[in-house]
C-alpha cells in the first residue's frame, strides 16, 4: 500500500499500518492521514466532499478529503475504492454527549433534495418494517430467537411511527452521522465518510441508546441532561419517536441475517428491555408535560 500511496498521492508515508477495520494509518511531513475504504454509494461522494469542505471553511476541522494526483477524491486500489483523509483531530478519546451536541448545531447550506438526507423517518421506518416482516414470515423458523423477539421490537418502532403522525415537523437538517455512539471516538465524529443530514435528535438519542445497552446509563444523569435541552414541541416529539425506534435491534438483526452472525447477539439486547423501557418512560413523561400524547403501554414481554 505504501507504493500505491506514493503513486496516487505523491506522499511518502512513515510508519504505515493497517487497522482491524481495514484502514491504513500513516504520517507524512508531520501530518496524520488515514486511507479508508469507501463503502457508500458513489452518488453521495460529491455531496460529502462539498459539505466537508464547507465545514472546514467555517473553521470546523473535520477530516479533509484529499484529491489524488488525477484530481479525484476516489482512488481504486486493487479493485477497492478508497478515500484519503487528512486528520485535523487525531484524538482517539471516546465522544461525549457534549461533543454530539456541538455537532447538532452544524446547519449546512443547500440541503434541499440532498442525497445525504435521512429525515423522512416515517417513510423509511414503515418501508423497513414491511420488508423485515416479510423476511421473518419467509424464514423466521430458521432463527428462533429472532422469531420470539421480533414482534416486540416491531411494536416499539410502530409506536415511533405513530408519534410522528402527531405533529408537523419543520426543523432544519444538521450534520449527523449514520451511527455515532458513546463507544465511538473523536475520529469517528469528525469523519466525513460517516456524515449524513438529519434532525439533530438522531445523534443525541442514538448516543443514549447505546449507553442504556452498555449499562453505563443512569436515569438520574439522563434526567439532568434532558433538563439542559432547549427544544421546540416538534423536536421533543422527534426525540421521543427516535427513542422508540430500536435501531440497535434492527442492526443486530441484519448482522445475523446478512453477515451470518450468531443469534446470541440478541441476548444482551433482550436482557436490557426493562432498563430500556425505563429510559423510554422518562422521555415520554417529560414530553407529555409539554405536548399532548396518547397513552403508551410498555409490557416487557418477548415472544
Amino acid at each position: 500500500m505504501k507504493n500505491a500511496i506514493q503513486y496516487y498521492y505523491g506522499l511518502y508515508p512513515v510508519d504505515i499500518h493497517q487497522t482491524s477495520m481495514g484502514l491504513y494509518e500513516f504520517e507524512e511531513n508531520g501530518n496524520h492521514y488515514v486511507l479508508e475504504p469507501f463503502q457508500r454509494s458513489f452518488e453521495e461522494l460529491n455531496e460529502i466532499y462539498r459539505i466537508s469542505n464547507q465545514l472546514i471553511e467555517r473553521g470546523v476541522y473535520c477530516h479533509q478529503m484529499v484529491q489524488n494526483m488525477m484530481g479525484k477524491v476516489l482512488t481504486v486500489i486493487n479493485q477497492i475504492p478508497y478515500v484519503l483523509l487528512k486528520l485535523f483531530i487525531t484524538s482517539k478519546e471516546q465522544v461525549t454527549i457534549y461533543d454530539i451536541l456541538f455537532f447538532s448545531n452544524l446547519v449546512v447550506q443547500d440541503t434541499e433534495k440532498s442525497m445525504l438526507s435521512r429525515n423522512e423517518w416515517k417513510k423509511l421506518w414503515s418501508r423497513k418494517n414491511d420488508y423485515l416482516e416479510y423476511q421473518v414470515s419467509q424464514f423466521g423458523k430458521s432463527f428462533p430467537r429472532i422469531r420470539e423477539s421480533f414482534s416486540y421490537f416491531i411494536g416499539l418502532s410502530e409506536i415511533g411511527i405513530a408519534l410522528l403522525n402527531e405533529t408537523k415537523i419543520e426543523e432544519p437538517l444538521v450534520i449527523s452521522h449514520r451511527r455515532i455512539c458513546s463507544t465511538d471516538t473523536m475520529f469517528d465524529l469528525y469523519n466525513p465518510l460517516n456524515f449524513i443530514l438529519d434532525y439533530k435528535e438522531r445523534d443525541i438519542i442514538e448516543f443514549w441508546k447505546v449507553e442504556v445497552l452498555a449499562d453505563t446509563f443512569t436515569l438520574e444523569n439522563f434526567s439532568e441532561f434532558l433538563n439542559t435541552l432547549k427544544l421546540t414541541d416538534s423536536e421533543w416529539i422527534l426525540l421521543l419517536a427516535r427513542a422508540f425506534y430500536p435501531t440497535f435491534y434492527f442492526d443486530s438483526y441484519e448482522d445475523i441475517i446478512e453477515k451470518h452472525k450468531k443469534e446470541e447477539l440478541l441476548e444482551s439486547i433482550i436482557k436490557s428491555i426493562s432498563k430500556y423501557e425505563d429510559f423510554l418512560r422518562l422521555i415520554y413523561e417529560r414530553v407529555r408535560l409539554l405536548h399532548p400524547l396518547p397513552d403508551i403501554w410498555l409490557t416487557k414481554s418477548i415472544g
